[in-house]
């Protein structure tokens, strides 16, 4: 009897070095988990391609964006409900820049932008403003999303997060919204 409430003891006390040693690796697991999260995350990983009606498909990374010149615009990003998400100072590099290191094709006429799940567009006139940028710092800061489509002075649904690919075609190509009824035109009024 005394060797079974020996090796009884010796089994709880096995029980209890594997239940607390499982408490540790899950602790151990969440705390990774919460620092990895809060780290910055590598952008240099992050692309963005220009393919279509182009003489040279060019594919850039957040490296080469940055050592690109930059510019900074003051804009109010606006959705379409009329909340203002605020006036930023929006750097990045103007989207004519890119386009022209792409050398678009004259049989282009508008420029399709993409994110995951996401898509827009504007004509390719309006794409060479010299305001509108790929931004990659909101206010001096890298933001989560990693770049941005800056549009002053449009609705905030032309202002793609998230930007990975751009595409000129010679159609009238209508991003996810525009689809949907939301005017090609996004002025604010």
């Amino acid at each position: 009897m005394i060797i079974i409430l020996e090796v009884e003891m010796i089994s709880r006390r096995k029980a209890l070095w594997i239940v607390a040693g499982a408490v540790i690796a899950v602790s151990v697991l969440i705390a990774a988990v919460i620092l990895s999260s809060s780290r910055p995350k590598d952008q240099t990983s992050t692309e963005l391609s220009v393919t279509g009606l182009v003489k040279n498909e060019v594919v850039i990374t957040i490296g080469e964006l940055k050592a690109m010149p930059k510019v900074t615009v003051q804009a109010e990003l606006v959705c379409v409900d009329g909340q203002s998400l605020g006036n930023h100072s929006w750097t990045g590099v103007r989207l004519k820049d890119i386009l022209d290191t792409a050398v678009v094709q004259a049989s282009a006429i508008k420029v399709a932008f993409f994110a995951t799940g996401y898509s827009t567009d504007l004509t390719l006139n309006d794409s060479m403003r010299n305001d509108i940028i790929v931004a990659y710092l909101e206010d001096g800061a890298p933001m989560a999303e990693v770049t941005r489509l800056v549009v002053p002075g449009e609705w905030g649904y032309k202002w793609i997060s998230g930007l990975n690919s751009i595409e000129l075609v010679d159609y009238d190509f209508t991003g996810k919204w525009e689809s949907r009824g939301y005017p090609d035109d996004a002025t604010i009024h």
